[in-house]
């Protein structure tokens, strides 16, 4: 289960530009930015769906700066977890990602265990 980010590194987001930290989700290049920070930590994101390919069995999700996370959903125990979540994915749609940070790659991406993802439209229904 290895998480790949797959962005272009674009110039830091200027103070101004940048809500304030305790109102905002972290952007995927920011933690691939601090990665000690977040390292070993599970984080839970705000993230839409790209993708999902079920011959090389791989999720990919991007955030709000397009900035790609994508995992690998090969293991058997998380084919098992994920296996109602799997039945109704749909492109573009937002998903609560849940997701344990493990290390940055050599190309300033990020590679994370996926634990989850449930769609935010749950989270409005009574």
């Amino acid at each position: 289960m290895v998480l790949v980010l797959l962005a272009v590194a674009g110039p830091p987001l200027a103070a101004q530009e940048r809500p304030p930290v305790e109102n905002r989700q972290p952007l995927l290049m920011e933690i691939a930015a601090s990665i000690n920070t977040y390292k070993t930590k599970t984080i839970t994101l705000r993230l839409r769906l790209k993708q999902v390919d079920r011959i090389f069995e791989k999720i990919v999700f991007y955030d709000t700066k397009n900035h790609d996370i994508e995992f690998s959903i090969s293991d058997r125990d998380l084919k098992k977890r994920l296996a109602a979540d799997m039945l109704n994915v749909h492109q573009g749609l937002e998903y609560n990602v849940t997701f344990t940070v493990r290390d940055a790659g050599s190309a300033g991406n990020i590679l994370a265990d996926l634990k989850g993802f449930k769609p935010v439209i749950l989270d409005a229904l009574p």
